[in-house]
């Protein structure tokens, strides 16, 4: 497995797993007119891939977005604007979960880790289904901040709730374990 920054050939790929995930999960709710540019959303500051090495197949993405990303984390409090930053295009291929890869919590790492080096507050929100989105954010630590109402509808003309998450503080690594010696 690699992670690595996205790279312009790598577009195709990603939008051949994009759908995949669409078609099993429904995201995003709905397939984009053009997908090459809804995997750069306005703001995007960098992007990276999960490459299965032995088969070039792109198994997951995640992007990180100057700003709010949304109006519904324009509205959290006590972020500066100039220090947000938010998890975009965060997706995983159905294929590669539950086979132990973590892909999706290595790609939030790989993003807070960014954001954090860059003096960014990061933050996310996701569709509150109870599915293993949401499972996992609040796993890795990610806290809370407000549950609201989307401003779009799904295909069946409905506001999906939204919650809101901000990112923990990145662990630091751990330290060597030390080791003694009798003289």
């Amino acid at each position: 497995m690699d992670f690595r920054l996205r790279t312009r050939s790598d577009i195709p790929r990603c939008v051949s797993t994009l759908k995949l995930v669409h078609s099993a999960d429904r995201y995003p709710y709905q397939w984009p007119h053009d997908p090459i540019a809804w995997l750069n959303p306005a703001g995007s500051l960098i992007a990276w891939v999960a490459e299965d090495k032995g088969t070039d197949t792109i198994l997951g993405h995640v992007c990180v977005v100057y700003g709010p990303g949304s109006q519904i984390l324009a509205s959290v409090p006590g972020i500066g604007s100039h220090q947000r930053a938010s998890v975009s295009r965060l997706f995983v291929s159905p294929a590669a979960r539950g086979q132990g890869l973590s892909l999706g919590k290595s790609l939030l790492r790989i993003a807070q880790t960014w954001a954090e080096a860059n003096d960014l507050t990061l933050t996310l929100d996701v569709v509150d289904d109870g599915g293993p989105a949401v499972e996992l954010y609040e796993r890795l630590g990610w806290r809370l901040l407000d549950l609201v109402e989307a401003e779009w509808r799904t295909p069946e003309g409905n506001h999906p709730k939204i919650r809101v998450y901000q990112a923990p503080p990145v662990p630091a690594p751990a330290a060597p374990e030390a080791t003694s010696t009798s003289v």
